[in-house]
Parts: C-alpha cells; sequence; structure tokens
C-alpha cells in the first residue's frame, strides 16, 4: 500500500461530502492482506465477523474474537495480524470526526468531541459479549454498518444519528479530568505530528538498514532527545520501539509470501542480525513465536 495512502483517503471522503468509509476485510484466504502500521485522520470502529486476529494500538495489544468490537482513536498508530489458521473477517467503518457534529459547533466540539480525540491515554477501546457497554454498543454499530452496506435513501442523515449516539457511549468512558490536562498547543501538535510522520517514513524506507537513533534524528533535521519528545508526544512509542514494530509486522508479510525461508533469513531480510532477539520482539507484538506462526500459515494453506 502506498505510504500516503490514507492521506488521500482522508482528501478523497472530505471531498465527497460524507466523509464516511465502510469496508470488510477478508484475511481467511492464503494470499490474503496484511494490515500493516499506520493511522489516519479518521476515528474507526471494527466489528469481527469471523475468526480471530491481534490488533495492536500503540503500546496496546488486544486478542480479538467473532462478535468483538473495537474503537480505534484519530491518528492512533496500529496494525491487524490475523491470528490462528482461519484468519479473520471484520467489517471497518471509519469517520472524519468533522462530520460528528459539523462545522460552526465549536462549543459542543470543545465539550464532546476533543475530550476524547485529544486524550492520548483513550488509543482504543476493546468491548466483549461480557461487557455492559456491549448490549448497547452492538445494536448501534450493527445498524451503521448495514445502513452503509445497503444505503438506503436518507442513510447518510440516519448514519450520523448512529454516529452520536455511539460518540455519547464513548465520551460516557471518559475519566473525569481536569481542563488543564488537555490544554496542550495546537501548533506544537501540529509540529509533532509532521515531525512523526517523516521520521516513520524514513523507518518505513530504512528499517532492512542498521538504523540507529542518529539516522532518525537526522531524518527530520532535530537532536536525539527531541526526535524521541516529539515521536513520543505524537505516537505513544519512541522511535525505535516503532522500528521494531514495523519490522515485526514486515516479517508477517515475508512469511505470507515466502514460506520456506528460514526464520533466521526472514530475520535478517527484516533488519535483525539476532535471531533470539527478533524471536522475543516477534512474540512481544504478536503473541506467538515466529516458527508457531509460520505452522499455522501452513496448516491454513493445507485446509
Amino acid at each position: 500500500m502506498e505510504p500516503d495512502f490514507y492521506t488521500k483517503r482522508t482528501q478523497r471522503l472530505l471531498r465527497s461530502g460524507y466523509p464516511v468509509e465502510l469496508t470488510t476485510v477478508d484475511c481467511t484466504l492464503p494470499d490474503a492482506p496484511i494490515v500493516h502500521w499506520h493511522w489516519h485522520e479518521e476515528i474507526e470502529f471494527q466489528y469481527i465477523q469471523q475468526g480471530q486476529a491481534y490488533i495492536t494500538c500503540d503500546e496496546c495489544n488486544i486478542s480479538v474474537s467473532k462478535g468483538d468490537i473495537v474503537f480505534i482513536n484519530q491518528k492512533v498508530r496500529h496494525f491487524i495480524t490475523p491470528a490462528g489458521a482461519d484468519g479473520v473477517i471484520f467489517s471497518s467503518i471509519v469517520i472524519n470526526p468533522s462530520f460528528i457534529l459539523g462545522l460552526g459547533q465549536l462549543d459542543l466540539e470543545n465539550k464532546y468531541i476533543n475530550p476524547i480525540i485529544a486524550d492520548r491515554s483513550f488509543h482504543c477501546l476493546h468491548i466483549t459479549g461480557r461487557d455492559n457497554l456491549y448490549q448497547q454498543f452492538r445494536p448501534l454499530l450493527k445498524q451503521l454498518i448495514a445502513l452503509n452496506e445497503d444505503r438506503p435513501s436518507g442513510y447518510e442523515l440516519l448514519s450520523k444519528a448512529y454516529i452520536l449516539q455511539l460518540w455519547k457511549l464513548l465520551y460516557d468512558q471518559l475519566p473525569v479530568r481536569s481542563a488543564s490536562s488537555c490544554n496542550i498547543s495546537a501548533r506544537t501538535a501540529n509540529q509533532d505530528t509532521q515531525r512523526a510522520k517523516q521520521a516513520m517514513l524514513y523507518i518505513e524506507e530504512h528499517f532492512m538498514e542498521s538504523v540507529t537513533l542518529d539516522d532518525i534524528a537526522s531524518s527530520i533535521l532535530v537532536s536525539k532527545s527531541e526526535c524521541c519528545r516529539c515521536f513520543k508526544r505524537a505516537t505513544g512509542l519512541s522511535p525505535i520501539e516503532y522500528l521494531m514494530k514495523y519490522r515485526i509486522t514486515e516479517a508477517t508479510k515475508y512469511m505470507h509470501r515466502k514460506t520456506h525461508e528460514s526464520i533466521s533469513e526472514i530475520a535478517g531480510a527484516v533488519g535483525f542480525n539476532n535471531t533470539s532477539y527478533f524471536n522475543k520482539i516477534f512474540k512481544k507484538f504478536i503473541g506467538c513465536t515466529p516458527t508457531e506462526y509460520r505452522q499455522s500459515l501452513r496448516k491454513k494453506i493445507q485446509l
């Protein structure tokens, strides 16, 4: 997927006048797509239709299965990896926050919208059938998905009504916070975001090489300490943590394409010169060893 795919999607959705998009992602086939590390301006709701998967949002690792719901906040880095041999099918609906209330509602935005999208600790919400919130959330999300599949007359208006109800449920999950805790300079936040995006592009272009913090900082023309600070503020991770996660994501993609290469060869191909360390980092992010992950892929192909 091209690096600016999500930027172009945001532009397309905003131009359309209805910045909401529903996608069904089917990861049950041998050549199933892998949803790599990415972030976007839209908030996202995912509904697991079938199978199991691991979803990583910043530093939060979630194991999901059929019927689960996941909310992913704006600009939160995330990726999805099928778990087990059966893969996963899920519905993803992305919504630009500008659609929730519309233009000119600054007071309401400051009261109800900004507290969620500006809260870096509220990067995602995993809702299962065991949660009390599930019985309220699921019918609304299912109706929203159905509307955007069938697109009956007035579906945009009805979708907005369901989105507002879902947002109110999310708002109710926020802890009570002082106003000063959300008083972050918009200028600083925007600068952090732009620097972090440039650093991420550098990492994604050079992850196979021996990348150091010096290299990443030089790519965005700041000191190492400032690179760490702005990257952490924007993403919740250090640049090196992002590099490790990106390499592991690429390793899972490599395993789908190259089913017979050794684990050490795959480790080397994605920038690790130590197989034991690769195994350790892989298990931290994916929840199983590279060998176990490959075995699940082979079983899937044999079915």
